[in-house]
């Protein structure tokens, strides 16, 4: 189905290889929001190698977000 909700464990790390690049940036956003919800002060985003997509899709993310401090 589409626009289907699925339960992901928030412990702080984010693993991105099971999510379509077009939903990347959303699902990082999300995570983040929870995670600063829970307390969890620290996330580990695992974004694999390949060919770069999702890492600079995530870089955009981490920029903008008002909520990362690097």
């Amino acid at each position: 189905m589409k626009n289907e909700v699925t339960k992901y464990p928030i412990d702080g790390i984010l693993d991105l290889h099971t999510f379509h690049p077009r939903d990347v940036a959303d699902v990082t956003e999300e995570y983040l929001r929870v995670c600063q919800i829970e307390g969890i002060l620290r996330v580990r985003i695992i974004h694999g190698k390949g060919t770069g997509t999702l890492r600079r899709l995530v870089q955009d993310v981490l920029e903008q977000s008002p909520i990362v401090e690097v």
